[in-house]
């Protein structure tokens, strides 16, 4: 794994960053986003939450000093088989009863780069865990696609405010 320690550094400090950024965000607009009207805007920042703390504790476990390669497989497939097991459980609520004015399809689509991410690492730790090979690429993978998850859903969460409050001053 030494060959991947920078990139997991700068892969956890971006995560890191940009939930900093997001628990500024729901801060300065928990109004808007915490609010009973606004389930919606409250499960993108519950998910990009989510991810953003994934992609740290990933990264934060690849770079523990002397970690073998089991042991990492074993803490990663723990945590993300439990996480996953959360963004099916949502995944299935989006299905079952998507919010209104949105269609079932598009909010489908919006868990599916976290879904591929959860996937990834699951596969990638469980063939670590077996003892089937280095799959360390399918977790610098999923890792990446839990960061650009993350951040879509952040940005859309930033659009559904901006919009909010747009239409509360034209009120």
């Amino acid at each position: 794994m030494q060959g991947w320690h920078e990139f997991y550094e700068m892969i956890g400090a971006a995560a890191a960053t940009l939930l900093g950024l997001l628990f500024v965000s729901v801060s300065l607009n928990a109004d808007v986003i915490l609010g009973p009207a606004h389930a919606h805007s409250k499960r993108l920042a519950e998910q990009a939450f989510q991810n953003y703390i994934c992609v740290l504790l990933v990264s934060l476990l690849v770079i523990f000093p002397g970690m073998s390669l089991i042991s990492l497989g074993n803490s990663i497939l723990w945590m993300t088989t439990m996480w996953g097991a959360w963004v099916v459980y949502r995944m299935y609520h989006v299905v079952a009863g998507p919010l209104s004015g949105e269609s079932r399809t598009r909010s489908l689509r919006r868990y599916l780069p976290t879904f591929l991410g959860f996937g990834a690492l699951v596969y990638a730790a469980a063939r670590i865990t077996l003892k089937q090979g280095d799959y360390t690429d399918w977790i610098a993978g999923g890792a990446i696609a839990l960061l650009i998850a993350a951040t879509i859903m952040s940005w859309e969460l930033l659009i559904r405010i901006a919009e909010e409050k747009y239409a509360a001053r034209k009120d």
